[in-house]
């Protein structure tokens, strides 16, 4: 199927770079628009201690974060590149709607102990969640 604008969630996980890169050969496939974002999410840090400032961890986290797009950028040759602050699904359904996307693209592993923390629910949940909020078509690399 052909793609419009295609829009790929990036971390540092290797599904993440092997999402970062089906994305790309989509969107050449497709002559699809690409655009890249990173979400930068500390609302956990929120609920934990206070020994660990959100602020310091925010900062930490945009600076990964521009290093994440930096690799996907290079990767598909795209100046199209994001990164947003906040809960991670409200910020991909909002980048999916102003680029009104036709397909997001996620990598995905095995859920660790910091990522069970992050996220209530499962993924099939939360993909459920993204497809009925914006209509978009969801590719999951595992």
């Amino acid at each position: 199927m052909g793609y419009a604008k295609i829009v790929c969630g990036v971390t540092g996980s290797l599904h993440s770079q092997k999402a970062a890169l089906e994305a790309a050969v989509s969107a050449g496939k497709s002559l699809a628009g690409l655009v890249y974002v990173y979400v930068a999410d500390v609302s956990f840090f929120k609920r934990g201690s206070g020994f660990i400032t959100s602020g310091a961890v925010a900062d930490s986290l945009d600076r990964l974060g521009e290093q994440f797009l930096n690799f996907a950028e290079e990767l598909a040759k795209t100046q199209v590149v994001t990164a947003r602050k906040g809960p991670v699904l409200d910020a991909l359904m909002q980048v999916v709607q102003e680029e009104k996307a036709d397909l997001l693209v996620l990598g995905h592993d095995p859920r660790t102990f910091f990522e069970k923390a992050l996220f209530d629910g499962s993924l099939e949940d939360h993909l459920e969640e993204l497809k009925k909020q914006t209509g978009v078509e969801v590719m999951v690399i595992r």
